[in-house]
């Protein structure tokens, strides 16, 4: 499961740098590949849902600190789409005092997915809670590359 730390220190991004390298390297389903199930329980760690906006708001409003910062991957796609993602409590806390996001406002974090209408919305768990609300950019997402792959981690 990914921790605060890994998302803190790097080691989140180089993670998800090695899955899209897998996905891109490779063609049809990874239902039955070595690699691609090792994936598919990695990434089923992170519990990513597909949130309506609604969703997202009620996690907001219920969090202890909330932070606005650039998607996490998005430094593997920088001709992507700019959506920001929103972290929240412990990993909030963290990713401002590391430089990687700034903290925010209930009114600023729903604006900030506002913006983002049209980009799907997922949370994941990290270190054990849904800390990370990211509008995902479908093309590029780890989480929807491995669905098309046929390893199925979104929860609807």
């Amino acid at each position: 499961m990914g921790t605060i730390e890994d998302y803190t220190g790097g080691f989140i991004l180089e993670s998800i740098r090695k899955a899209l390298h897998l996905f891109d390297s490779t063609e049809g389903a990874l239902t039955a590949d070595e690699k691609g199930l090792r994936l598919h329980k990695n990434i089923s760690e992170f519990e990513p849902l597909i949130l309506s906006f609604n969703q997202a708001a009620e996690y907001i409003r219920n969090a202890r600190s909330i932070a606005i910062g650039e998607r996490v991957c998005r430094v593997l796609h920088p001709e992507s789409v700019f959506t920001e993602s929103v972290f929240l409590n412990e990993l909030a806390v963290e990713m401002a005092a590391n430089g990687h996001a700034r903290m925010a406002t209930i009114e600023e974090a729903e604006e900030c997915l506002q913006k983002s209408a049209g980009h799907p919305l997922i949370i994941s768990k990290v270190s054990g809670e849904y800390l990370e609300i990211c509008p995902s950019f479908p093309l590029d997402c780890v989480y929807w590359k491995a669905e098309k792959r046929g390893l199925h981690c979104l929860q609807r």
